[in-house]
This record gives structure tokens, sequence and C-alpha cells, in this order.
């Protein structure tokens, strides 16, 4: 019976050892840690003990019992030593010794076995990479990390880097070193089957890093002979201008799709859409807007450049002028820039770059005369925007009028007490109307396949159409595009001003993106050179960026006259913006799967 008893806490102990190494891992390292802390006083007192009683007190014994205690750890006992003391004859002292000596190899043993349970779980995991679809994230944080987003039942999961080995293991799945000369990448492949689709996330906080990694595993690809076109690209913190000779084409070797995404400008695009501009202005029966828009910008870096071209694409009305202020400290150092690349946009619109700081009287003044309809903080952090964002509530609270206040820092837009984070919201899907929207000017296979093949800025100029899309809905008195089906189509004065509209952004978005107007002695040296046989587009200059549609609604019937006139082809230019607008709802009804509405 006691044998058998025996037998029994024997294997509850074994059990209880198991569990342990299952358990979580904070939770393992803690138990580990009372273990070995245990384990270590218990052998000083016993050796201490033991070897003073059998050889007096002397130095000699202070480093004999250091060396046994460390051999402990390596499962090495001295028993002989200890039974000759007094203490040994009592069974609990003994129980005690043999405690102290078990967890002590304890420790050691479950170290031992997490290294090598390690090991294994990566070499399967590693060979588990030629089965399926595999997501690739290199350089994510926590932060970072929760803009991936995993196939559902993704088992097939890499982690790329050097020093936040935490989110690696939050995230799953295999983990490798990151090295700056891109042997990483080259490593990686070899383990990943050609054919199967890979999903590739670049989300390190330094941008320059993503850009990077993704060259070189785009250029261990081509070693390896890989076309890459099943292969997409996700790249933190780059514009799509810069990426776009990442992407596949005839020939070479790249990604099938990519979306790059700059932080600010993904952040200015969300404060868009969290306060659209339309939604402080009111419209009359024809769709025309019954007053200016005013904006403030307070901080003129990387956001507030940002936030000043969206709100300047999404803030242009028929009948309403925009006028903006932009405000910050350090502007003499900080717009040069923007004053040297987006001139015209400074001359085309009411934008005062005034050197200011938003905390002085001058300030508070500026408010009073300017009465902004929506103020934009980009005063360059989280802690920074909302500082101000509390002085303002407490200048507006006993105002009848108060502005829309956004706070608007790189990957974080906060409006009233909502925040809104790029973390958690699912990019990719930002893009599924706009996707659409170039699918219908393409006319190819799919919408996916469309967008892998559009360069940045068309990709852009689709993103700017969509986004404007509630506009439109608000100037029909629509306020979900699901309600047009009542209101639709536009007409008379009320469908040219919604064309007016569609003008006037369409014109806002080239300027904003550096686009000036083409001049006449410009358009009549590419006239003659169209006449001589060249195959050129009259009104554009991609490489210039100058457009010669960039002019008012009233001039665009010259303009298409002038097109006759040198290429012997008629073009209604006022027509493209009507079509455009009529445009909407098939576009909205193709985004959801639905049949389009009958015309």
């Amino acid at each position: 019976m006691k044998i058998a008893f025996l037998i029994l806490l024997t294997a509850l102990g074994f059990l209880a050892v198991i569990l342990n190494l299952a358990l979580d891992t904070r939770f393992k390292a803690r138990s580990m840690g009372f273990c070995a802390c245990f384990a270590a006083v218990s052998g000083m007192l016993i050796y201490g003990y033991a070897y003073t009683w059998t050889s007096g007190l002397s130095v000699a014994t202070l480093f004999r019992t250091l060396m046994t205690i460390c051999r402990m750890f390596a499962g090495v006992n001295d028993l002989g030593t200890f039974s000759q003391t007094p203490l040994s004859r009592s069974d609990a002292a003994m129980a005690g010794f043999w405690l102290t000596h078990f967890l002590a190899f304890y420790v050691t043993a479950s170290a031992a076995i997490a290294v090598l349970g390690q090991q294994l779980l990566k070499y399967l995991r590693v060979k588990l990479l030629r089965v399926g679809a595999v997501t690739l994230v290199y350089g994510a944080t926590r932060q970072t990390a929760r803009l991936v987003r995993l196939p559902r039942g993704s088992r097939g999961l890499v982690c790329v880097t050097r020093d936040d080995d935490d989110v690696s293991e939050a995230l799953g799945g295999v983990s490798f070193q990151d090295d700056p000369d891109g042997r990483a990448a080259a490593e990686l492949l070899r383990h990943i089957s050609a054919r199967r689709p890979l999903s590739v996330y670049c989300v390190s906080p330094d941008a320059g890093e993503n850009l990077r990694f993704a060259t070189a595993l785009r250029d261990a690809m081509s070693a390896r002979g890989m076309d890459g076109l099943n292969a997409s690209l996700f790249l933190l913190g780059v514009s799509e201008a810069r990426a776009v000779g990442l992407l596949a084409s005839p020939g070479r070797c790249g990604f099938g799709s990519l979306f790059a995404c700059d932080e600010s400008e993904l952040t200015a695009r969300q404060a868009i859409r969290c306060l659209p501009p339309w939604s402080r202005v009111d419209f009359d029966a024809d769709g025309r807007a019954s007053g200016d828009l005013r904006v403030l910008v307070v901080g003129f870096g990387r956001m507030g450049k940002a936030m000043l071209r969206h709100l300047v694409m999404n803030g242009q009305f028929e009948g309403s002028a925009f006028r903006a202020q932009v405000v910050d400290a350090r502007m003499d150092a900080l717009s040069g820039l923007m004053k040297a690349r987006f001139s015209a946009m400074l001359e085309a619109y009411d934008i005062q770059l005034i050197q200011e700081d938003a905390r002085s009287a001058a300030f508070y003044d500026r408010l009073e005369a300017h009465r902004p309809a929506i103020i934009a903080l980009c005063a360059g952090s989280r802690k920074a925007n909302m500082i101000l964002a509390h002085a303002l509530e407490r200048y507006y609270e006993l105002r009848d009028e108060r502005p829309a206040i956004v706070q608007c820092a790189e990957g974080s837009v906060t409006l009233e007490d909502a925040e809104y984070r790029l973390e958690n919201i699912d990019v990719r899907a930002m893009d599924r109307l706009a996707m659409v929207l170039n699918h219908a000017y393409c006319n190819g296979p799919s919408p996916e396949a469309d967008w892998r093949t559009c360069d940045a800025f068309s990709r852009a100029s689709c993103r700017a159409s969509v986004d404007f899309y509630p506009a439109f809905c608000r100037m029909m008195g629509a306020e979900t595009p699901e309600a047009l089906e009542r209101v639709w189509p536009p007409e008379g004065a009320l469908l040219e001003n919604m064309a007016r509209t569609e003008h006037r952004r369409w014109c806002a978005f080239h300027l904003a993106m550096g686009y000036r107007t083409m001049t006449e002695a410009e358009l009549d040296r590419r006239a003659a050179r169209i006449k001589t046989g060249e195959d050129i587009r009259l009104g554009k200059d991609t490489r210039a960026m100058t457009h010669a549609c960039l002019v008012p609604w009233e001039a665009l019937d010259g303009l298409s006259d002038r097109e006759f006139a040198a290429t012997g082809r008629r073009v209604d230019y006022k027509r493209m913006d009507v079509n455009n607008i009529l445009a909407i709802p098939e576009i909205m009804r193709r985004d959801s799967g639905e049949r389009p509405l009958p015309s």
C-alpha cells in the first residue's frame, strides 16, 4: 500500500512538472525563477551546514559550498558529506535535501527542453512553409503588428526581426533574425514555395529599413528565378511613388501587388473621412454651397503639410471659396519645400502660411477674425495636440459658434472623444472602392488585376475621387449612398453644379499633387509637335507636371475646340465631369456587387 501511494505521489509530481512546461510563457518564467531561488538558498543552508559541521568554518568551506551549489544544477549531489551530520537522521531533512536537488536540476532541464523544443518547433514550421500561403512580417512592433492581416486559418507565418522578440512570440509562426546585408531574405526564400501565395508586410517604424528589406527580398526572388506575381507587398512609411520600382513588370521580377502607406498621408486621409469638409458646408436645392469654407491648420511638419493638401483636395465646392490659414512658430524654416513644390496650389487658393505660436495672444485674435469651421491640430505629437485642444475647448466653451477640432498625429486621428488609430483600420479595405473605379476605366480582367498595374498617380487619383463621393450624396440631400436611389439622377442646375464641383475637385487634386496650369506657349509648342506626327497628349505633360485643364469651368469649351484643331478629335471636357457624376451610383453598386441602376 505504501509503495502504491509513493508511486501515485511520484506520478502526480511528474504530471505537475509536465503541466508547468506547457503553461503560459510569462507564468513559466516566474515559476522557474522561484524554483531557482529556492534551490540556491536551500543549497546554501544544506551544504553550508554540512561542510561547517564536518570541516569547520573557513574560507575553503565557503568556496566548497559555492561549487557544490553550482554542481546541484547539473544533477550532482554530495549526499556522503550530508549523511555525516545529525540532521540527516531526520526524514523531513532528507526530503528537503532531495527536493532541493530536484528543483535545481528541474530548472536546468526545463531550460534545455525549452531550447530543444523551440528548435524542433521551428524546424517543423519551416518545413510547413512549403505547403500553403505564407505571410512574411518584417520589423513589427507592438503598434505596427496590428496592421498585419493574416488570412483566416493561416499557419504559414514568418517574422523577421532584430530585437523585439516579444512581438514575434505574440504573432506566432517562425522567427528569423534580420541582417543589413539581405542574407535573411535569401535564406527565407529557400524555405518558401515559389508557387504559393506570399504576403509581405514591412511594418518597421523605420521607413528606410522597410524599403531596404523589400528591395533585398525582390532581389532574392529575382536571383531564384521567381517572377513574384503571386507575392503582395504592404510597405509602411514609404510613398507609392518611391516604391513603384518594386512592382513586377514584363521582363522584371517584382511584387504582383503593392500597397505603400505613407503614415502622414494615410492619417490625413482618415481625418478627412472622420471629419469631411462638406459636413461643415450647407448646400441649396441646386447643389451650390451657401458660404465659404474656412479652415485653420496648426503645425506645418509632415502631418500639417499632408493635412493642408487633403483639405484642399476635399474642400472645393461650387459657390464656395476655400480659405485656409496655417500657423507654426517655425513657419519660415518649414515652408520652403511647400512654397517651391506646390506654389501653384498656394497661388490658386486663399492659403496663408503664418509664423505664429498657437499659444500666443495673436493666435487667439486670429481665431476671432478668421472664424474657422475646421481646426486641424498637427502639432507633432498626440500630447501636444491634446494640450492645444484643451485650450481651444476652454476658449470656445462660452461662444455660440464652435468649430470642429480634429487632432492629427501620424497614425492617430482624434475627433471629440473618439480616437481612430491606423493599426485598428483595414487600410487595404479603404482602397476597395478606388479599385472598382479604376477597373471601370481599365475594364481589365478584375479590379485586383487592374490595380496591380495601376501607377501611383492614378491610384491617388482614384482614391481622391471616391473619397469625395459622400459630398455629392450630401448635395443630393442623400446622407448615405443607399439613399441615392430615391433621388437619382440629378438634372438641370443641380447636375451642372455637381459637375462644376467635380471639376473644382479634380483641379484641386492635381494642384495638391504638384501640377500647374499649362501655359499658352506650352500648348502651342505641343500642338506643333502633334502636327509633325509626334504621339503626345496636347493638354497634359506628366514629366513637367502641367495640365491645360487646370482652368475655370467656363474655359473648358475653348480648350475642347483647341483639342479638335490640333488633333482632329472631338473632346468635350465639360461632359467628362458630367459623366463622372452620373457614374457614381454605378461604381458604388459594383463595389457592393449589386446590379447597376437603370439609366
